[in-house]
């Protein structure tokens, strides 16, 4: 199951670009960065709630299933994983 694990990573990378276009979208921006951010604006916000919500569902039936084991993922990514989870649902809705 190292794709579990790759995909993990991948959502927090994309959990980091949302944070950073949530501080984006609540302090004065100068537009001294468009390319960067357009690019983190992409990720944040259009891959990285789907993809997470669904990462972490994913990953919780395979672990409620004995698929796969603690051992074998980072557990502190995937409960950080959460953490953002809930942080978007209580942004986005």
């Amino acid at each position: 199951m190292r794709w579990i694990r790759f995909l993990l990573k991948v959502a927090f990378i994309c959990n980091l670009c949302f944070i950073i276009s949530e501080i984006l979208r609540i302090t004065a921006y100068d537009h001294s960065f468009d390319n960067v951010v357009n690019h983190i604006l992409v990720l944040g916000v259009g891959i990285a709630f789907p993809l997470n919500g669904l990462i972490c569902i994913l990953t919780g039936v395979f672990l409620l299933l004995k698929k796969i084991q603690w051992k074998t993922l980072p557990p502190w990514l995937y409960l950080l994983n959460i953490a953002i989870l809930i942080f978007q649902l209580i942004v986005n809705y």
